[in-house]
């Protein structure tokens, strides 16, 4: 009953990964000046920044989940260590889009809030999953870890996906869906 329950989890986490990897988002943020953060930054430079922000995460969530794939070898420690792999890694994606600022477009503060909102959802689902494996103290206990690490990563694709879409609906001229079209970075996540 655990392996089948394990397996759900990891195939929940993995298509997480994609979905987010489909989404699109880079992160350059740190290269970024605070006079680009306060006045924007081209709408071009923005969604490749926003694209590889989300990919480094897709890819550092998939190498978290890498060794929760052999059952066999299956543990409280592996189970932690995937958990911690998965928190640096959201903590630097909400970094990385708390550092974006806003495109330079007419909704670009609207847009930067939505994208900040995200970052904050992320972490705090990051912390929940994190919650759920510090409260394993046997194998017996990864079970209710799983199933709780599983709806958070459900919970956190559908606020990637409603940030998307907030993102989506505020570029009413279609600058940002346009420049997403366009870079680079984006197109690696379809």
């Amino acid at each position: 009953m655990e392996k089948p329950t394990l397996t759900f989890a990891l195939a929940c986490f993995a298509s997480f990964a994609l979905f987010a990897a489909g989404c699109g988002g880079d992160d350059e943020s740190s290269s970024q000046t605070t006079t680009e953060a306060s006045t924007g930054a081209s709408t071009d430079e923005w969604a490749d920044s926003f694209c590889s922000a989300l990919k480094t995460w897709k890819n550092d969530l998939e190498e978290a989940a890498e060794p929760l794939t052999d059952l066999s070898s299956l543990s409280e420690e592996s189970l932690q260590q995937a958990a911690d792999d998965a928190k640096t890694a959201t903590e630097t994606l909400s970094d990385s889009l708390n550092g974006l600022g806003r495109p330079d477009i007419s909704s670009g503060e609207q847009v930067r809030s939505s994208v900040q909102d995200l970052a904050t959802d992320v972490e705090n689902g990051a912390d929940e999953i994190e919650t759920a494996v510090e409260g394993v103290a046997s194998v017996a206990d990864i079970p209710s870890a799983i199933d709780t690490i599983t709806t958070t990563v459900t919970d956190m694709g559908t606020e990637v996906d409603g940030a998307v879409q907030t993102l989506e609906d505020a570029d009413l001229s279609g600058e940002l869906v346009s420049a997403f079209a366009d870079a680079d970075s984006c197109g690696e996540l379809r």
